[in-house]
């Protein structure tokens, strides 16, 4: 039977050849070779292996052939019926011509013992006598001792006669050296039978495609229509699957495995290291062997005396007992600055505000309490990455659980099922898992949350470096009103006064709750230089001798596309490297993460993505390729580095082009009053019918109509919410347009039995018979919510009634109040956006300040001296940190320039077809896209970006101006 795979020369049939007859003569048959007399079993001696390359896979069993060039004389069996003695040769080989195979090849029929005579490989093949191989550039002669036509089996060989019986092992051998060419038989096993040749069942090993080791299922991945084809592993890596004993996953051969693998590098490859497809096929197994190793190797874990250490804790949590169970807990004899003293006053039942340095055990303050605590600790976190590596990180004493959009519904179900009936101590959560009302009555019954704990709680303000609108709903409020909590611990590494201040209103913590330690550590070597070639200072940075011996660098930049252009730059440089941003897949973020945790490459080239929750303690060097947009993301980011406390460099390149570039940016967020006002005017329709009903807000629809970001709308519709009025309710996301198609039962039968179907015929449009409809407005028709219409039409979908499609996310939310006076708000709105928006400006330029100041204004004393600024650059960043920031910061920006009303003038001549506002002429000469002006488009003009130089309100009054003045002229 013919395979269907495509793969020309490079696949090998499992089937025997059919005799056809040659279409010319022949050569002459070699003579008839003596066959060897049978053996008597006895145990077989090992030989040393040599490593061959994998062999593609078949069916269901993988098969051993053997062949044998000459015959020795070997001594009678004892019992010749063990053995079956080798059928005679047939007169003559059949040669196999295929048009697909670059080479001829000829096979003795049913008779392994006329095999192709093999000797040592290294040697260049040599045909049969008489015979001639064709030869071709892509297929290589390698002599081998024997052949193997392997294919995958399940976990143990069957046969339909009787169950295979235990294989002998065979004892330590003699080297290739001293054996002959023939191939000694091995101790009677449980045979496959196929077309008279004889081949012993064996198992596939996890580290070389092609090998025989025990091992456990696996499953490979499908190919398609590609029949038996695999990918070979020709690249022939050195130290792949061998784990941190430096022995490999398998256990049956490991002396021969580690044999073949020294050979392998012998040979002269030095390549570096890279990931096969292969590996992802025997990932979870390998892990799985490891860890049960790493189990066995673990001291037994004494329940009882863990158990005593909780409940002594629990009934008096003082620093002894407090110390021994964090002994028994993390293996620690001591805690650090700052940890005791936050765990007993969460113990206590008080709200705590903590500030500890990146790396400093944050983690540990809420972990060892949920061991005390009866009830739940519920984390709240930014990120889904930090959410898992959080929960890896557990000790594995306290039971884990972790909610987020990226879960498959039955796994959240698996989760709350487990945390309804107390299995969870630490579950760890979004905060747009609040707008779930289901999630919220899971605790408003059974289940008691004793701590809610705020990670990156400087989220919560907007005034920090990162706010995240999402976190605004987590108020000492609504926590108490939906969670019954009184105790809350607030965590961050990086926090000004004010921002402070504003997360601690928030949460209602007390001013004397407060426990703030140093936010930078000793062992920091912290430099700057001004660069006019960022990319040839890097290259020189990390050859210098400084960073010889540093095996772990992150590299950290503003833009993807710099990320993916250092990290080609270095490897080209024979410096290991990879990318990592949110744009590359969450599997290849992951593996990158891997790599880099397991000292595979030596470089990471990130954005600000990386880096969180990464527990990596040995990162010797953290560089700042672009200048960090603030100071506290800048010390967030060098605390990544010396978490073991050795000595780590942390250098920062800037220059002045990427400040103008990156304060450009920082006005991407801006709208304008009458912008704010369209926009509440649209919210708050006039349709009185909807008050108190679901209403919905496309979002790619709304932000191209208004110019505004979906996340600028989104932080405009929760401080609808949240501000001193509470004129809305937001509800989850939704995809809103439904288009609908029915199959068993006609629409009218179903919608007779089914009121949801006929609501859905009312409110629908007929597209080329396909119900296209709006899920808010049918779930308002029959006074249900979205979520409930939505499982119905799954209910209707898996009884094979219906299929459905949904598009076109949208915001979702109830009118709790409509706004007196929408001219007022929308001022009130658009103020606060601004102020935002400054205080982000300033933060920027105080970072570019302090930078500037260590290179041109340092004395360069107490420590100081050419790059090295440790000493000034901490100073700046305590006085940044403990003084009030709503100051004003000198900046380098331009005033005015001759050439710019003139060039906006051209500008709009040229572009007379286009509707401009003077905030989108100004984001046009600063080079800055929004969603109405993408720069897919207007960055061709030549116009983009030219004014980035110039401060952007300058742009805007001018451009004001120019459009009065056009607008005039086209009047007249």
């Amino acid at each position: 039977m013919e395979s269907s795979s495509d793969s020309d020369g490079s696949h090998i049939s499992a089937t025997p050849p059919r005799y056809t007859k040659p279409s010319r003569q022949r050569p002459p048959r070699p003579p008839p070779q003596p066959q060897p007399k049978p053996l008597e079993p006895k145990p077989e001696p090992k030989l040393k292996p040599k490593p061959k390359p994998a062999l593609l896979p078949s069916h269901k069993s993988i098969l051993r052939f053997r062949a044998s060039s000459k015959s020795n004389p070997i001594s009678e069996p004892k019992n010749p019926s063990s053995e079956p003695t080798l059928p005679d040769p047939p007169p003559d080989p059949s040669p196999l011509f295929s048009p697909t195979l670059p080479y001829q090849i000829c096979r003795w029929p049913s008779d392994p013992s006329r095999a192709i005579p093999v000797v040592d490989s290294g040697d260049t093949l040599l045909a049969p006598q008489g015979r001639h191989f064709y030869k071709s550039p892509s297929f290589s002669k390698i002599r081998r001792t024997t052949i193997n036509f392997d294919s995958f089996e399940d976990d143990e060989p069957s046969s339909s006669s009787s169950a295979p019986k235990p294989q002998p092992k065979a004892e330590n051998g003699v080297s290739d050296s001293s054996v002959p060419d023939w191939v000694p038989p091995e101790p009677k096993r449980e045979v496959a039978s196929g077309s008279g040749v004889s081949a012993i069942a064996v198992k596939k090993r996890f580290d070389l495609v092609g090998g025989n080791v025990p091992s456990v299922p696996v499953k490979f991945r499908k190919s398609g229509a590609e029949g038996n084809f695999v990918k070979l592993n020709l690249n022939r890596r050195k130290r792949k699957f061998v784990n941190r004993r430096g022995n490999s996953s398998s256990s049956g051969r490991r002396k021969f495995y580690r044999k073949g693998k020294r050979k392998l590098k012998s040979h002269g490859e030095n390549e570096g290291e890279t990931v096969g497809e292969e590996d992802e096929l025997v990932t979870d197994a390998i892990v799985q062997q490891q860890n049960r190793k790493q189990d066995s190797k673990r001291p037994k874990f004494d329940s009882e005396l863990f158990e005593e250490a909780v409940s002594a804790a629990r009934n008096e949590p003082s620093d002894e007992n407090l110390v021994k169970l964090l002994s028994l807990t993390y293996g620690y004899d001591s805690f650090r600055d700052g940890q005791l003293e936050a765990i007993k006053m969460v113990l206590e039942g008080k709200s705590t505000m903590l500030v500890l340095p990146t790396g400093a055990g944050k983690s540990l303050c809420y972990q060892l309490p949920s061991i005390i605590l009866p009830g739940v600790t519920l984390v709240v976190s930014p990120l889904i990455a930090l959410m898992i590596d959080q929960l890896k990180q557990l000790p594995h004493m306290i039971r884990g659980g972790l909610l987020s959009s990226s879960q498959r519904p039955e796994e959240a179900s698996e989760t709350i099922r487990l945390l309804q009936q107390g299995a969870i101590k630490v579950l760890l959560v979004s905060p747009e898992r609040f707008l779930n009302t289901e999630f919220l009555s899971i605790f408003s019954a059974t289940t008691v949350i004793s701590l809610v704990v705020v990670d990156e709680a400087h989220c919560i303000s907007e005034w920090s470096h990162n706010f995240r609108p999402s976190f605004m709903r987590l108020r000492a409020s609504l926590l108490r009103a939906k969670l019954n909590v009184n105790c809350i611990l607030a965590m961050t590494a990086t926090a000004t006064a004010t921002t402070l201040g504003s997360v601690m209103s928030a949460l209602e913590i007390p001013p004397t709750n407060l426990i703030q330690k140093a936010i930078l550590r000793d062992n920091l070597q912290l430099s700057v230089s001004l660069s006019r070639n960022r990319m040839k200072d890097l290259l020189m940075l990390i050859k210098s001798t400084s960073f010889t011996d540093v095996q772990s660098i992150i590299i950290y930049c503003k833009f993807q596309f710099e990320t993916e252009m250092i990290s080609r730059y270095l490897c080209d440089n024979n410096i290991s490297a990879k990318s990592y941003h949110s744009g590359i897949p969450a599997k290849d973020r992951s593996r990158v993460q891997e790599l880099f945790f397991t000292d595979k490459i030596r470089v990471v080239v990130a954005t600000v993505a990386f880096g969180m929750g990464l527990d990596k303690r040995d990162i010797g060097a953290v560089i700042h390729y672009t200048l960090p947009e603030s100071l506290e993301e800048y010390v967030q980011e060098i605390g990544r580095a010396g978490r073991d406390g050795r000595l780590s460099y942390c250098h920062l390149y800037f220059d002045e082009d990427t400040y103008f570039k990156l304060r450009s940016l920082m006005y991407s967020d801006g709208v304008d009053e009458y912008v704010v006002n369209k926009f509440l005017c649209q919210v708050f329709t006039s349709d009185e019918s909807l008050h108190g009903k679901i209403c919905s807000l496309v979002k790619e629809t709304a932000s191209r109509k208004f110019d505004m970001k979906e996340e600028v709308m989104l932080t405009l519709l929760t401080q609808l919410e949240l501000g001193e009025v509470r004129y809305l309710h937001i509800l989850p996301e939704l995809n809103v347009t439904c288009t609908l198609n029915f199959h068993k039962t006609s629409p009218v039968l179903l919608a007779g039995n089914d009121s949801v179907v006929a609501a859905i015929l009312k409110k629908s449009e007929t597209k080329q018979g396909q119900y296209v409809f709006d899920i808010p407005t049918v779930a308002n028709s029959i006074g249900v919510t979205a979520t409930i219409l939505s499982n119905h039409l799954q209910n209707l979908k898996l009884k094979g009634e219906v299929t459905y499609e949904v598009k076109d996310q949208a915001y979702c939310y109830t009118i709790v109040e409509v706004p007196a006076d929408l001219c007022s708000l929308s001022a009130h709105l658009t103020k606060w956006l601004s102020e935002v928006e400054s205080c982000k400006v300033r933060k920027l330029d105080t970072m570019f300040n302090a930078a500037v100041f260590a290179v041109n204004s340092c004395e360069k004393v107490q420590g100081c001296c050419d790059a090295q600024h440790t000493l000034c650059l901490q100073r700046n960043i305590l006085e940044y940190f403990n003084e009030d920031d709503n100051f004003e910061v000198p900046n380098k920006m331009g005033k005015d320039s001759r050439f710019l009303r003139a060039d906006i003038k051209v500008f709009l001549q040229s572009n007379s077809q286009a509707k401009f506002t003077p905030r989108a002429v100004a984001r046009i000469m600063h080079g800055i896209a929004s969603p109405s002006y993408p720069s897919t488009f207007w960055s061709k003009t030549h116009f983009w970006g030219r004014y980035t130089n110039i401060d952007f309100q300058v742009v805007i009054e001018a451009a004001k101006a120019e459009l009065i003045n056009f607008v005039r002229k086209d009047a007249v």
